[in-house]
């Protein structure tokens, strides 16, 4: 097959094969000797920063001379983004192969009576694969959505990492952050030791109380342990006190403050993956001792932090022209900081997009009480897309800033770039949107 077609197949897959559960799915995991055991695994769940903070562990784990393998979701403009070893997305030929090696295995398993896997277990299949063939030190994996029901969640980790709990996907994962962060726990497993980003809400006794069930030890990373002390034209520096280590000069890209958080959790990650590497034995009585870094790790830890870079995540595509896939009421609120502290003296125009799925109007109102000057609504092709006159009304609702809509992404864009000049423009409110322009090039 041609790796088009090999392309047009996954994307045909969700009209004929659901989501069964992770019984079929390990059910052909054991037909092929279960791949995912070749390599050590790290486990991501959260509502928002799990790509960042997958990525960013896996650029320090790269400049460690490591060979990392990152399985991350969704992709912006071709499905070979999901599969990454460090920063190198697989190639269209070694697609094919995996694709026609994952896809023997299917076969024989329906042979067999199993089923056809869902499109995400697909990927995921061919993404394990991927990873053994390629003879990985570590595996980096995302959960898709939610965590206990996640295709992803037939992993054996080493270590589990939850960057954040908020309301998004309610009619799948449940209507209050307590159920949600339940069902971001399920990633959790007996013994193994869990990071988890404390925003000191509702989900944080939830995580505590899986963590215990577990017996999990588990490691709280907070606000209180970072301070930005510099914004630079080019980066953001900061501090973090991991509870074991104060790193005093830490710098990330200056792409977004919210990025920072997402930063200390690899750095925290990093740290125990040396630990458990060292003590491999009985990680859950580590000492002080036990988290001794090297003048390379710590050099590790700087250069790949600095060296990570997230597609469609507060990206500068343009000069003063950035699009962020901020997507739900938590992710929104973060955009809204970063304009607030990196952008405060800017003038600002919007263009935003939104699925009609989401709450857009907690969205939308949080977006308002930043002063922009021009706001521009555009609709993204497919079923999803909310109604511009919906979006627009409320919008009329909250701002008194001029408004503008376009049926069409591209022309929406071209407009607003046309209108920049000295201003900036953001793009945001959908990670359709952030494919649909970079997939434009605009």
């Amino acid at each position: 097959m041609t790796y088009q077609e090999c392309e047009d197949y996954i994307l045909s897959v969700p009209l004929f094969a659901s989501k069964l559960g992770t019984d079929n799915l390990n059910r052909i995991l054991d037909l092929m000797d279960h791949p995912e055991r070749a390599y050590p695994v790290i486990h991501v769940a959260g509502t928002n920063g799990k790509g960042s903070t997958c990525s960013f562990l896996a650029s320090i784990l790269k400049q460690s001379g490591k060979k990392t393998g990152l399985f991350t979701s969704p992709h912006l403009i071709k499905i070979n983004e999901r599969f990454r070893i460090g920063d190198e997305e697989i190639s269209d030929s070694d697609f094919v192969e995996i694709f026609g090696t994952t896809m023997e295995y299917v076969k024989l398993a329906k042979e067999k009576g199993i089923e056809h896997p869902s499109f995400f277990e697909l990927v995921f299949l061919m993404a394990v694969v991927y990873f053994k063939k390629q003879k990985v030190d570590y595996a980096i994996f995302e959960t898709g959505m939610g965590g206990r029901m996640d295709a992803t969640n037939v992993v054996n980790p080493v270590l589990c990492i939850i960057t954040s709990v908020g309301l998004d996907h309610m009619q799948f994962l449940g209507n209050t952050v307590e159920k949600i962060a339940l069902e971001k726990a399920g990633i959790i497993k007996k013994g193994v030791p869990v990071i988890f980003f404390d925003r000191k809400d509702e989900a944080t006794p939830v995580i505590i109380g899986y963590s215990r069930k577990m017996g999990a030890k588990l490691y709280l990373v907070e606000k209180s342990q970072y301070k930005f002390f510099k914004i630079k034209n080019k980066s953001i520096d900061f501090s973090f006190n991991s509870g074991y280590y104060r790193y005093c000069s830490l710098k990330i890209k200056k792409t977004a403050i919210y990025q920072i958080e997402n930063a200390i959790l690899a750095v925290k990650a990093y740290e125990l993956l040396l630990s458990i590497a060292r003590n491999s034995h009985n990680f859950l009585c580590m000492t002080d001792r036990d988290y001794g870094l090297t003048d390379k790790d710590i050099d590790s830890i700087q250069t790949g932090l600095y060296n990570m870079v997230w597609k469609g995540r507060m990206q500068c595509i343009a000069k003063n022209i950035y699009i962020d896939g901020a997507h739900n009421e938590e992710a929104i609120e973060a955009f809204c900081r970063t304009l607030n502290i990196l952008f405060k003296n800017e003038q600002k125009i919007l263009l935003f997009a939104v699925s009609k799925d989401k709450d857009y109007e907690h969205m939308i109102k949080k977006l308002c009480e930043i002063s922009f000057q021009e706001i521009i609504i555009v609709r993204y092709e497919g079923s999803r897309a909310a109604e511009l006159d919906t979006v627009e009304e409320a919008f009329r609702r909250f701002s008194g800033s001029k408004i503008t809509t376009f049926d069409d992404i591209k022309e929406g864009f071209l407009y607003g770039k046309s209108h920049v000049g000295n201003q900036c423009l953001f793009c945001v409110g959908s990670l359709y949107l952030v494919g649909n322009l970079l997939n434009l090039g605009v």
